[in-house]
Formats: structure tokens, C-alpha cells, sequence
């Protein structure tokens, strides 16, 4: 449900549609309440309700924040995974650079931004869609690891420089599992379950005050449904780090391909892994996976 809720519906419109609903429910609640008993049969009750609806409210606000952190740290997280991962990749290419042109690192510098490309413009929009690695692209990062164990070390400072590239590949690749593994994580089912719960307990009490002014406590209540809406809504969107509008995106892998080319600081000749392909817009990377997808 939350993944096609996501997927499917923008954000906003999400947002607004849980809070609409919730102080809809909540107000439903309210005029049946005050259809079916008179608000004077509450009065006597006040003091105890009061307590109770103290001791319901604390508790809840309580596992509400603490939910709303833990799923905000998951998420900051997982931006700090996708930007390692994207520094490994630069570093790969790097390495690539460093070695030189005769001695495979052109070979691999060129599979290094044939993975990278293929990474945010097919990857990343198929995670975000199906939470799941995009199968296709172990073929990319098997051809780096097989330009890797191809590169030559005819000296000391080179053997330094291809032991640096299996190091930077071995951290993309993991990087890479951990990025997977985070696109899949989610709040389970029975806390979205004690969530709900204790959302319709603490606003259910509020019908046991009974205030002779209706339209006093139907704002009262409204508003405390949508405070409510509004903080499962923040979890709901931060529960799946990689998918909908507000997600973590791959600003800092299409921000090490665009400097790709800056990185031929050793051999000139490495320059002619620079091609047009490495200078696509962003819109240009994500056109073509959204078509597939």
C-alpha cells in the first residue's frame, strides 16, 4: 500500500488527501457522538476524561516523534550511503585516470562511466519504482571489476594504484548492496497498526468532553486530526527513502559524472573517455528509464 500510494499519487495531493480524510473520520465521529447522546451527560465526566485523555495523549505524542525520528535518520542515512557510493564511483574513475592508458586504465575508466550512466538513468528509477536492484546492471559493474583485474602494475606507485582500485570498486559494489537494501526498508505493519490505533483512541476521547458549543469542539477536534494526519503523513513519505517525491536522488553520482572529464589529470590521452555521453543533462539521463519503466 505505501509503495503504490508513493508511486502513484504526488505528494502533495497524498498529503492533502490523509489530512482531508482524517479530520473527515474525525468529524464524522463528532456528530455522531452528539446525534446519538447529549453533551450534558458528559459534564460529570470532564475531570476523569481530562486525566485519561492526559495519560492517552503523552504516550502517543511520544511513539509519534519517536517514529518521525527514526524514520528521518533512516532517511538522512540513506542520502549519506547513496553520496559515499557516488565518492567511490569518482574514485574509481580516478584510479582509472592515475594508472593510465596503457596499462588498462582507460579500459576501465571507460566502464567506470558506462556503469555510473547506466546507474541513474536506469537504476535508480527502477528502485524507486520496485524497491529492487535493476537486473541489468551487474553486467556494468562486472565489466568494471573485470577492467580492474586486467589493470598492469609494472611498478611499485602502480601496484599502489591498482590496490587502490580494487579497494574503491570492493566500496562501490557494497555501497551499491547497501543502497539496494535501503530502497526496501519500511515501517512494519503492526506499528502502522498501533500507529492508526492510537490515533483514533486519542481523538475518540475527545468526544467525552461535552462543550455546548459545537462548532468549539469540532475545531478542536479537526485540529488535532490533522496535527496527527500530518505526522503519519511525514512518516509515510520518509518510510521509503528512494521512492516518491521526496526521496534521496542521485544528485551526487550525476555530479561526479559531469566532472568525469576534469579528472584526466595524469595522461591527456585519457580525455577521450570524455565523450558527449558524459555531458548529458539530468533530463536526458532520466528520459529514456522512464520510458521503460
Amino acid at each position: 500500500m505505501e509503495k503504490f500510494l508513493l508511486v502513484n499519487i504526488p505528494t502533495p495531493v497524498l498529503g492533502i488527501g490523509i489530512v482531508l480524510l482524517a479530520v473527515g473520520l474525525a468529524l464524522g465521529g463528532l456528530v455522531l457522538v452528539r446525534r446519538t447522546m447529549e453533551h450534558s451527560r458528559f459534564e460529570p465526566q470532564h475531570e476523569v476524561a481530562g486525566f485519561i485523555i492526559a495519560v492517552v495523549g503523552v504516550i502517543y505524542a511520544v511513539l509519534l516523534a519517536f517514529v518521525v525520528i527514526i524514520q528521518w535518520e533512516s532517511f538522512t542515512s540513506a542520502e549519506k550511503d547513496a553520496s559515499s557510493e557516488a565518492t567511490a564511483i569518482g574514485n574509481l574513475y580516478r584510479d582509472g585516470v592515475a594508472v593510465g592508458a596503457r596499462d588498462g586504465g582507460v579500459a576501465l575508466a571507460n566502464s567506470v562511466g558506462k556503469y555510473a550512466e547506466y546507474v541513474v538513468g536506469s537504476e535508480w528509477p527502477y528502485m524507486a519504482k520496485h524497491q529492487a536492484e535493476d537486473p541489468n546492471t551487474d553486467q556494468y559493474l562486472n565489466a568494471v571489476w573485470k577492467a580492474v583485474t586486467q589493470l598492469q602494475a609494472p611498478s611499485s606507485a602502480d601496484a599502489g594504484l591498482v590496490r587502490q582500485a580494487v579497494d574503491d570498486v570492493s566500496v562501490a559494489s557494497q555501497m551499491r548492496r547497501t543502497r539496494i537494501q535501503d530502497s526496501s526498508s519500511q515501517l512494519p505493519l503492526p506499528l502502522w497498526v498501533v500507529l492508526l490505533i492510537g490515533a483514533a483512541l486519542t481523538i475518540g476521547f475527545t468526544y467525552f468532553f461535552g462543550l455546548e458549543s459545537f462548532t468549539a469542539q469540532a475545531i478542536m477536534v479537526a485540529t488535532l486530526a490533522a496535527i496527527i494526519a500530518l505526522s503519519l503523513f511525514v512518516i509515510l513519505t520518509l518510510d521509503l527513502p528512494y521512492t516518491g517525491d521526496v526521496a534521496a536522488k542521485p544528485d551526487a553520482l550525476e555530479a561526479e559524472i559531469n566532472e568525469f572529464c576534469s579528472y584526466n589529470f595524469v595522461v591527456p590521452a585519457a580525455g577521450e573517455n570524455c565523450d558527449q555521453e558524459h555531458h548529458r543533462t539530468t533530463a536526458s539521463r532520466r528520459e529514456a528509464p522512464a520510458r521503460r519503466a
